[in-house]
């Protein structure tokens, strides 16, 4: 457990920077870039000199490691352009709830991760609780853009499948572990570079120390998140279908409690209730699991 723990910890952390960003005069796209490459070099780093990454290379859980990463970078713009147009908390909803897709997917497909009921009620109790702990006042859904949250959906859910499926077949080695979580950043490195050369050539690339030590910092925090998921899947300690809506749920929690101790942030007692029902649903997928 100590290896979702760390997960989740770290992509909270990916959120406390993200929400510093202004207060240090960081430029955002410049530091996710940074951050990517930083997070791609760590994981090949960390394989060791020595590891065969030609090789791997054509292997297929690394080929679905680079075709995510190009979800990585897109789904990060979406996000950006549905929060401006449709809502934050629609798109904080589109993106947590998108763990209906690996969950409903491994209880269908895999005989291992049987479907009982607390099981099943957990899963309800999360989406209604993320719907909850997302909700703010003010905020009315623009019909225009519908299409947006639902591509937000699929993307995250293609993604935390892609992640869940190859980690959890017991083939990867610890050194492939690390070449593994570095292929999604790698395509997301290159997307990144091609887009920073296109801005320096119209002119309107900046960039600051600021921008560089946050990218770098993002970037460690970002591996760790990724990395430490794919250990907890290989772990095999929990169904896959559990340990997604806890990953997800961990990082609501953690996120909303770090946002009303750091940044001042009021829950509503929607927000509560949510965060109530979320905490219920975690303790009903361990339950389930270890019972």
């Amino acid at each position: 457990m100590i290896y979702l723990l760390i997960s989740i910890l770290s992509s909270t952390a990916i959120f406390i920077l993200f929400r510093a960003f202004t207060s240090f005069r960081v430029i955002t796209f410049p530091a996710i870039v940074i951050n990517y490459l930083i997070a791609c070099t760590l994981g090949m780093l960390l394989a060791g000199p020595d590891y065969p990454y030609l090789e791997r290379a054509s292997s297929p859980w690394f080929v679905g490691g680079l075709t995510i990463g190009v979800l990585f970078i897109s789904l990060f713009y979406l996000m950006a352009f549905t929060s401006q147009r449709v809502g934050m908390s629609i798109t904080s909803v589109a993106t947590k709830m998108s763990l209906v897709i690996p969950v409903a997917w491994f209880m269908l497909t895999d005989p291992a991760d049987v479907p009982t009921f607390i099981k099943v009620l957990a899963v309800l109790l999360a989406v209604v609780g993320v719907v909850l702990i997302s909700s703010r006042t003010g905020e009315k859904f623009n019909w225009n853009y519908v299409l947006f949250p639902l591509l937000i959906f699929v993307g995250s859910g293609i993604i935390d499948l892609t992640l869940a499926h190859f980690s959890h077949l017991g083939t990867l080695t610890p050194q492939d572990q690390y070449f593994f979580t570095s292929a999604p950043f790698l395509t997301s490195t290159l997307i990144g570079i091609i887009v920073l050369i296109i801005n320096a050539l119209k002119g309107t690339f900046k960039i600051n120390t600021p921008t560089i030590v946050a990218g770098i910092t993002l970037g460690t925090v970002n591996f760790l998140s990724i990395f430490f998921l794919v250990k907890t899947f290989d772990a095999h300690l929990l169904d896959r279908s559990a340990i997604i809506p806890v990953n997800n749920l961990g990082v609501v929690l953690c996120s909303a409690l770090a946002g009303t101790l750091f940044f001042s942030e009021r829950l509503s007692r929607l927000n509560k209730i949510g965060l109530a029902l979320s905490i219920l649903a975690i303790l009903l997928l361990i339950a389930d699991v270890l019972g």
